[in-house]
C-alpha cells in the first residue's frame, strides 16, 4: 500500500508542476494553501486514529476534520477552475 501511495503522490506532483507552469505565479498561493490544508487534514486523521472511541476530544477533532475537508474542497475547486482556463 505504501508503494501505491508513493506512486499517487509522484503522479500528483507531476500534474501539479504541469498545471502550475500553465497557471503562472498567481496560483502559487493557492498551491501553498492547499498543501498546508492537506497536511492539517492528515494530522487530524492520524490523531483521530489513535484516540479511543470514548475520548471527549474526538467530537472537536471530527469537527476540525470536517472543516479541513471543506477547505481542501474549496482550494482544489479554485485550482481546478484556474487550470481549466489556463489549459484551454
Amino acid at each position: 500500500m505504501a508503494t501505491a501511495i508513493r506512486k499517487v503522490k509522484k503522479q500528483a506532483s507531476r500534474r501539479k508542476v504541469a498545471i502550475e507552469q500553465s497557471l503562472g505565479a498567481e496560483a502559487n498561493p493557492l498551491w501553498e494553501e492547499l498543501a498546508e490544508e492537506a497536511e492539517r487534514y492528515f494530522r487530524l486523521v492520524s490523531e483521530l486514529k489513535t484516540l479511543p472511541p470514548d475520548d471527549p476530544r474526538r467530537t472537536e477533532l471530527e469537527g476540525e476534520l470536517y472543516a479541513s475537508l471543506s477547505h481542501l474542497a474549496v482550494h482544489a475547486k479554485l485550482l481546478l477552475e484556474r487550470a481549466e482556463k489556463a489549459l484551454k
